[in-house]
C-alpha cells in the first residue's frame, strides 16, 4: 500500500503551489519595478550630470534640503537639516537631525556634511567638482551644526545642496573603504533605501532600509531596470513587468489607458529642449546668419502639435515658468520665416547649389521623441537650403561625446535639474559651443556678486537674451513628460523628473 494516497499527494502538491504562488504573489506586491530609458552612469553623487542617474541615486543619498515645486514655484524644505539661518548671505548655520544612522549603523553628523563638501571641492576630477566653489569654509563645531562661509554674499547658497553631486556621503564609512573606488562598490547613504547591487545596462536593486529615520519605507525593494527601447518599456507595463515606464510616446497615451491595468500620466518637467551650436569659426555654424536661419527655418508650433501630440510648448528660451529667473519674452517672441531663413543664406553666400552641410546629433529614447524632434527639425533645414546629416546616438555614445567634445555644429540636448535660471553662468561656453562674449561674461560677474534674489534674476534674464540673440543655443520646447503607471501603484510624476520610491503609494 502505498505511503499516500494519489489524491491526498495531489492535494498536497497543489497546495504547495498555491502557497508557493501566494508567496511570489507577496513579493511582487512588496515590489517597485522602474523602467527608465537609459542605465545609471555612476553610483558617485557627484560624479554624474545626468537626471536618470539622480533619479536612482536620491533613494540611496540625502540631500540636506528638499526641492519643493508643489505649488508652482521652487521652495526649499527640511531634509537631514531641520533649519538654517543666515543674516548676510555670507555666513549660514545648519541645524541637523540628530535622530539619522547610516547604512551600515553609523550615526549621521555634522562632519559628514563637512566630508562631502571638502571631497567635491579637493577632487578636480569629480564632474560636479564647482559644484561648492563658492564655498570658502566649512565649520563642525558640534555633531548637530554645520556653519558655512563663502566668499562673498551668495542668495544660490541653497541650491548647491539639493540635484546632481548633492547627495551627502559618510566620512567615517568612506574613509575606511580606502577611497571612492571600495567605497562605490558596496555604496552607504541615509536614504530609505539600501543599494543591494548594480548589473551595468540592465538594473539597480535596492532594498528597505530598516533604520530610516522617516519611519519604515513603503517598498522592501525596489528595482530599477535600464530599457532603451520605447516599445519594449511599453510593453513591460502592459504585461506587468514594470510599475512606472518613463518617456512615453504620446501616440501610446490612448492605449495605456484603454487597457485594464495602466494609466499614462502627463505633467509639466524642469527640463528644456533646445539646440546647443557649435560656433566656431571653422565650421559653418559660425556664422552668425546662417545661425539665425536655423532659428527662423523652425517651426515650433507644428513640432509641438505633430511630434508630441501637443504634449509640450514653444520656446526659444532655456527654462520653464516654475523656475526662478525665467524669461518671459523669450516665450511669446518666436519666429517661423522660412522665406528670411533662405535669404540669410543667400547673404552668407549660399545661392542654392552651394549648400551650408551641417550635422545635427541626438540621443535615441533619452527625452520623449528626440529623435523624431531632430529629424523634423532637419526637414525644416533642408526646406531653406542646409544639407542635414542626422546622427542618431545610443545614450553611452551620446554622453561619451558631450564630455569630449565631440559632436559636429549642432546637437540636441534635453537640459534638466536645474533650480534657477543662473545655471546658465556655469555653463562652459567656450569649450561646449565655441563661444565667448564680453557683456555676458560681464554679466556672470555681476550675477556672481549679486546681494538679492531680485538682482540674481534679472541679470540672469539679460543673459539668457543675449544667448538667444546670438544663437548659440537655440531653444526648441518645453516638453511635458508621459510616464505609464500600473494601477498597482499611485503616482503623479515630479517637475523635477526624480522617482523617489517613498513617492509612490499603492492604492
Amino acid at each position: 500500500m502505498p505511503l499516500f494516497r494519489p489524491t491526498y499527494w495531489s492535494g498536497f502538491i497543489l497546495s504547495a503551489g498555491l502557497a508557493l504562488a501566494s508567496m511570489a504573489g507577496a513579493a511582487a506586491a512588496q515590489t517597485l519595478t522602474i523602467a527608465q530609458g537609459n542605465d545609471i552612469l555612476s553610483l558617485d553623487p557627484a560624479n554624474h550630470g545626468n537626471n536618470s542617474t539622480e533619479s536612482a541615486l536620491v533613494n540611496i543619498y540625502e540631500y540636506l534640503v528638499d526641492k519643493d515645486f508643489s505649488q508652482g514655484q521652487l521652495r526649499f524644505t527640511p531634509r537631514l537639516a531641520r533649519s538654517w539661518s543666515t543674516e548676510d548671505n555670507i555666513r549660514w548655520t545648519f541645524k541637523l537631525r540628530d535622530d539619522v544612522l547610516w547604512h551600515n549603523g553609523d550615526r549621521f553628523t555634522a562632519a559628514d556634511v563637512k566630508f562631502t563638501i571638502e571631497r567635491a571641492q579637493q577632487d578636480k576630477k569629480l564632474i560636479n567638482a564647482s559644484k561648492f566653489r563658492r564655498i570658502k569654509s566649512v565649520e563642525a563645531p558640534d555633531d548637530t551644526t554645520v556653519v558655512i562661509e563663502t566668499d562673498r554674499p551668495d542668495t544660490l547658497l541653497l541650491h548647491y545642496f539639493v540635484g546632481n553631486g548633492a547627495g551627502i556621503l559618510p566620512k567615517a564609512a568612506f574613509e575606511k573603504a580606502g577611497g571612492k573606488e571600495e567605497f562605490f562598490k558596496k555604496p552607504v547613504g541615509t536614504g530609505p533605501y539600501v543599494f543591494e547591487q548594480w548589473i551595468k545596462s540592465d538594473q539597480v536593486i535596492l532594498s528597505r532600509n530598516p533604520r530610516w529615520w522617516g519611519g519604515t519605507p513603503k517598498w522592501e525593494k525596489v528595482v530599477i531596470r535600464s530599457i532603451p527601447e520605447t516599445t519594449t518599456r511599453v510593453a513591460e507595463l502592459l504585461t506587468g513587468g514594470v510599475d512606472i515606464a518613463v518617456n512615453i510616446p504620446p501616440e501610446d497615451i490612448a492605449r495605456l489607458n484603454d487597457n485594464k491595468g495602466t494609466r499614462a500620466i502627463t505633467f509639466d518637467i524642469a527640463r528644456n529642449i533646445a539646440l546647443h551650436v557649435r560656433t566656431g569659426k571653422d565650421r559653418v555654424t559660425g556664422d552668425p546668419k546662417l545661425r539665425e536661419a536655423i532659428d527662423l527655418a523652425i517651426d515650433r508650433d507644428a513640432i509641438v502639435k505633430q511630434v508630441l501630440e501637443g504634449h509640450g510648448k514653444s520656446t526659444r528660451g532655456f527654462f520653464p515658468p516654475a523656475i526662478p529667473g525665467f524669461a518671459p519674452d523669450l516665450n511669446t517672441n518666436i519666429r517661423f520665416d522660412p522665406e528670411r531663413a533662405k535669404a540669410l543664406l543667400k547673404e552668407a553666400g549660399f545661392d542654392g547649389r552651394k549648400r551650408p552641410a551641417i550635422k545635427i546629433s541626438t540621443p535615441s529614447g533619452r527625452y520623449v521623441k528626440d529623435r523624431e524632434i531632430v529629424e523634423a527639425v532637419g526637414g525644416y533645414l533642408e526646406d531653406v537650403g542646409f544639407r542635414v546629416q542626422v546622427e542618431v546616438l545610443d545614450w553611452t555614445v551620446y554622453n561619451s561625446r558631450l564630455a569630449g567634445d565631440g559632436f559636429g555644429e549642432l546637437y540636441l540636448w534635453g537640459m534638466g535639474s536645474y533650480t534657477d535660471a543662473s545655471s546658465i553662468f556655469v555653463q562652459d561656453f567656450k569649450r561646449h559651443y565655441d563661444w565667448s562674449d564680453p557683456a555676458f561674461e560681464d554679466l556672470a560677474k555681476k550675477a556672481g556678486n549679486a546681494k538679492t534674489e531680485a538682482e540674481r534674476i534679472a541679470l540672469s534674464q539679460q543673459a539668457q537674451k543675449i544667448v538667444a540673440e546670438q544663437r548659440v543655443r537655440i531653444g526648441l520646447l518645453l516638453p511635458q513628460s508621459i510616464y505609464g503607471v500600473s494601477d498597482r501603484v499611485v503616482y503623479d510624476g515630479r517637475f523635477d523628473e526624480m522617482i523617489a520610491a517613498e513617492d509612490v503609494g499603492r492604492p
